[in-house]
């Protein structure tokens, strides 16, 4: 349906997309969109993950999403719903409560068919495992596929644990997740959650790298080379109103009306209760760094597993004074992004959500 350059990047993308779901960050299904509609991103499969919202939840919402824009062409798979380490259920449990809240008023006039029903969910029941789809991605596209993981780690892990061959043919991992103490000139980790008191963050959420601290720990150990956006540039850019606003005078169809019925009472609500610019892009943001890798510049940095295991920060401060190469020989060296060109990646963004709401999209509900 969208036209891929004949060198487009290869990527599978695993993902807890929660678009169109009241009170939850929706910018996975954001994500998806972006390299849905990019000709030079070419999916070959998603996976369903637990951690914005359960993974069956993720895994509907995706179908879903395809429908809406035409696509039948792209594996699905449903990802593990629970951890390999950790108990999420308080996780799930408070940000299920969020969404039977107060909150959900700027939802109210959203039209019913944002969010799938229970017409698809035999389809999603029926779904290939998550970690079979990821093996057969990589499998299929040896030494050129990009595992994109914007939740947690689960599903990438399980899938190295099931068939270690396919370490060796993936191009890179890119991960959505992290923070770390800058240096003079790089990014801080700006995060601002009038919604969500301090108390719950220190002791009830868990998000992406931190969802799953064992599955991380795998997949960092496995060799591949991985790259983390993390939240200390994507804390920085958003989908504001004026972005919106611009994007409603172009839509046409039924992907206009789906998208921006999406957008649009996330972002107020992200404005009015997150005392936020706009809606956070955190994933979009690194969907986009495979579009134009100048968008943001990295330093290499020693994941400490295994104080990472124990609680404390993946990438610890650097002493003064030390050297940056003097990484403990198993401690593995990923590269980890520090600053981000903001104006450039939100005019990005912009254009090509700007390209999907002026598209004639086929539901395939119709």
């Amino acid at each position: 349906m969208f036209s891929k350059n004949s060198d487009a990047i290869p990527v599978v993308i695993d993902t807890d997309n929660a678009f169109g779901m009241p009170v939850r960050d929706i910018d996975d299904g954001i994500a998806l969109i972006l390299a849905l509609v990019s000709n030079e991103i070419d999916i070959k499969g998603i996976v369903g993950s637990s951690c914005n919202c359960r993974a069956y939840e993720a895994a509907k919402n995706t179908l879903y999403l395809l429908k809406k824009f035409g696509i039948n062409s792209i594996p699905v798979g449903l990802g593990a719903e629970k951890p390999l380490s950790g108990n999420r259920e308080l996780h799930h449990t408070f940000l299920d409560a969020k969404a039977d809240g107060a909150n959900t008023s700027y939802w109210d006039d959203v039209p019913a068919q944002l969010l799938p029903d229970t017409s698809l969910d035999k389809e999603v029941l029926a779904l290939p495992d998550g970690a079979d789809v990821l093996i057969e991605a990589i499998r299929n596209n040896p030494h050129s596929i990009v595992v994109l993981t914007l939740g947690s780690f689960t599903n990438l892990a399980l899938a190295m644990q099931k068939a270690p061959d396919i370490v060796p043919l993936i191009k890179e991992v890119v991960h959505m997740g992290g923070s770390f103490v800058p240096q003079e000139g790089e990014l801080d980790f700006e995060w601002n959650t009038a919604d969500i008191p301090q108390e719950i963050w220190e002791t009830t959420l868990r998000f992406n790298t931190w969802y799953d601290r064992e599955a991380t720990a795998m997949v960092l150990r496995s060799g591949a080379p991985i790259r983390f956006v993390t939240a200390n540039v994507t804390s920085h850019f958003y989908l504001r109103n004026e972005h919106l606003q611009q994007l409603k005078k172009k839509a046409k169809g039924q992907c206009a009306d789906y998208v921006l019925s999406g957008i649009e009472p996330w972002l107020l609500w992200s404005v009015a209760e997150r005392k936020v610019e706009g809606a956070h892009m955190h994933d979009p943001l690194t969907v986009l760094t495979l579009i134009d890798p100048s968008l943001c510049s990295y330093r290499a940095m020693a994941a400490d597993i295994e104080g990472f295991l124990n609680g404390n920060d993946l990438f610890p401060q650097v002493e003064e004074g030390s050297r940056e190469n003097e990484h403990p020989e198993e401690a593995p060296v990923v590269q980890v992004a520090v600053n981000a060109k903001i104006f450039e990646a939100e005019q990005l963004m912009y254009s090509l959500l700007e390209y999907t709401v002026d598209f004639e999209c086929f539901d395939m509900e119709k």
